[in-house]
């Protein structure tokens, strides 16, 4: 033992703290206050974790020096542990930090009462700083040292539970696990979201791009032809990809926003192939992968008698998108095609004799928008 803390009052300090009742439930308190992801680890681990440390600590104190990092079992189990629930080795060393704090602050109180002299209570003091550092350089090597199937079982978790939320699989205790592992918010929405089908080499660039720009925002999980998962905020447009989402809803009901997000997607197949699109941008066309027998019914009264006119009648269906995407606007739509507005305004006077239908009238702008939306551009 260090020179000059053999005395009785130091023997009986070290005593005191090894059968202190007082000392346990502070730092369970402590550890789930300051460390949210222990909310996951059960209270009959941390207890045990913590009066393992505690042994430990006060074999230490008794030797006067910290053992080297390999001596330290207790290290290596409760990173087992910790990991198992799903806890990041960051938190696990900060868990170890303050369960050393918690016992070096009680360990000043019980000297006190003591009657241990200041500079015996600061050389105890620093010899719990060289464990705690002992104890995260352990924590740090079995976390390598496992490595790869550790960081593989923590993804297959946060796979599990993220598919589980998103079929509404999950039950409150799972939920709870959500809340505190994945550092979601009780009082947050959250967009579920689906991309376009994609090979497996373009859904990892869009999972590393949505990790980069949005970072703890999003919760992911490559399926297999499409990334699926959660976010807060809408995400920054990745070039050459389309990303659906869902409807905001609290994470119990992710579900809502996954069936939501798989509508959205549906729909925005038929026009686009990169993009954020939501419900809110979509709009009535959200309807138009639902339409079913109505759907094939405005493609025979619309589009039938179109593609009977052969080429010309390609040239009607081109002005036509154009003349609903500039808001009916007939200058604007002819400048767009590069063609005089005489030879527009032809065009759609043939549709009205082809179809018999008129442009002035509301069902028909909003049939032919619905059956142009869900039919490929020539």
């Amino acid at each position: 033992m260090v020179e000059g803390v053999r005395e009785s009052q130091v023997i009986r300090l070290i005593a005191a703290l090894e059968s202190d009742d007082e000392v346990v439930e502070p730092i369970l308190r402590r550890v789930r206050s300051e460390i949210p992801s222990y909310q996951a680890v059960g209270r009959e681990q941390i207890v045990a974790s913590v009066h393992r440390i505690l042994r430990r600590v006060c074999r230490t104190l008794r030797a006067g020096e910290v053992p080297p990092p390999d001596e330290f079992w207790e290290a290596e189990r409760a990173t087992v542990e910790r990991l198992g629930a799903g806890v990041p080795i960051e938190d696990i060393m900060a868990g170890f930090r303050v369960t050393i704090a918690s016992i070096q602050g009680r360990l000043v109180e019980l000297a006190v009462e003591c009657g241990v002299d200041g500079a015996d209570v600061v050389a105890l003091t620093s010899l719990l700083w060289r464990l705690s550092d002992a104890f995260s350089a352990r924590a740090a090597a079995d976390y390598h040292r496992q490595g790869l199937a550790l960081a593989m079982a923590d993804q297959r978790r946060r796979d599990e539970w993220l598919a589980g939320a998103l079929a509404g699989d999950l039950d409150h205790a799972q939920l709870e696990r959500g809340y505190t592992v994945y550092q979601l918010r009780r009082d947050t929405t959250y967009r579920a979201f689906c991309t376009g089908p994609g090979e497996e080499q373009r859904i990892e660039q869009v999972q590393r791009a949505l990790a980069e720009h949005h970072g703890h925002g999003v919760l992911m999980a490559p399926t297999r032809d499409r990334l699926v998962g959660i976010m807060e905020n809408l995400p920054t447009p990745v070039p050459g990809q389309l990303i659906a989402l869902g409807v905001p809803a609290p994470v119990d009901r992710l579900a809502t926003s996954y069936r939501s997000a798989q509508d959205v997607l549906a729909a925005a197949l038929l026009q686009y192939r990169e993009g954020v699109h939501t419900p809110e941008t979509l709009g009535w066309r959200l309807a138009v992968p639902t339409l079913g027998e109505l759907g094939e019914l405005l493609r025979m009264r619309y589009l039938e008698p179109l593609h009977r006119a052969g080429a010309f009648g390609d040239q009607v269906i081109e002005a036509l998108r154009c003349y609903l995407s500039h808001g009916r606007s007939i200058p604007q739509s002819a400048a767009a095609l590069h063609v005089h507005v005489n030879t527009l305004r032809y065009r759609l006077s043939r549709f009205e004799e082809l179809t018999g239908r008129s442009l002035q009238d509301t069902d028909t702008i909003v049939e032919l928008s619905c059956v142009l939306y869900g039919a490929p551009a020539s």
